[in-house]
């Protein structure tokens, strides 16, 4: 309990403080562009965010497989509970990471276009329908409250926005303004920027994952029983299986 304690009220926050600071660093560094100018630097920041939302998504899903393959396939209900935290951590994350990316588009599209929301650009539809989506399955998985339904909707979610943003035409959006940069520099600090908001989207899970498993601890500490998932309650000898 002490080492996921430390881990986090102090390893993972220190972390975040440290990518955060290397954010700005290379926001800073990072080149101007001939025609946004200083503007460019903060698409460098909201590309980043769209990537590492995904990868959060993603993330989630990936680990909602996990705890239901735990759970059903391997027989542990034990293990599977800190797989089905994971998921749920992760879904978090993802949801805040998304909140960020279009708070990030409205500046982005203010500064560039001069609209507020550009509504009429069907990449900030589709990227509000996705906020929505993942906000209304996050509140309905709260209220059915069982931890295979939630992990279900963490893998669908983890495949929908991929499929979404694919699909998505674009009229004004550049389909891949940095990707299509001859400028190396651009192409080096961005790439920068990519890793460090992915890195401080995966320290979110670990925080929220370590935060999910103190709780675990302590509920069981305080009731001396064995956690469960969620869902009917079964016997000991149920929840392990053979």
């Amino acid at each position: 309990m002490s080492k996921l304690k430390r881990l986090q009220q102090q390893v993972l926050p220190i972390l975040a403080l440290g990518l955060l600071l290397l954010l700005v660093l290379w926001t800073v560094l990072a080149p101007s562009e001939s025609r946004l100018g200083n503007v460019i630097k903060v698409v460098y920041v909201h590309g980043a965010l769209v990537w590492a939302g995904l990868l959060t998504f993603s993330l989630a899903g990936v680990l909602g497989a996990v705890a239901l393959a735990v759970r059903y396939l391997v027989r542990s209900a034990g293990r599977a509970a800190v797989w089905y935290r994971g998921t749920q951590a992760a879904a978090l994350a993802a949801l805040i990471v998304w909140i960020v990316y279009v708070i990030s588009s409205m500046v982005v599209t203010s500064m560039a276009w001069g609209q507020l929301i550009a509504w009429n650009e069907p990449r900030v539809r589709v990227t509000a329908l996705i906020l929505v989506a993942a906000f209304l399955l996050a509140l309905v998985a709260r209220l059915v409250n069982h931890p295979d339904f939630t992990a279900g909707v963490n893998l669908a979610m983890g495949i929908v926005p991929w499929v979404m943003v694919q699909q998505v035409e674009a009229i004004r959006h550049p389909v891949d303004p940095i990707g299509g940069s001859e400028s190396a520099s651009i192409q080096l600090y961005y790439l920068l920027i990519l890793l460090t908001v992915i890195a401080l989207a995966m320290t979110l899970v670990a925080w929220l994952w370590v935060k999910a498993e103190r709780k675990a601890i302590s509920l069981r500490d305080h009731s001396g029983m064995p956690l469960h998932t969620g869902g009917p309650s079964r016997s000991p000898t149920q929840e392990e299986g053979p």
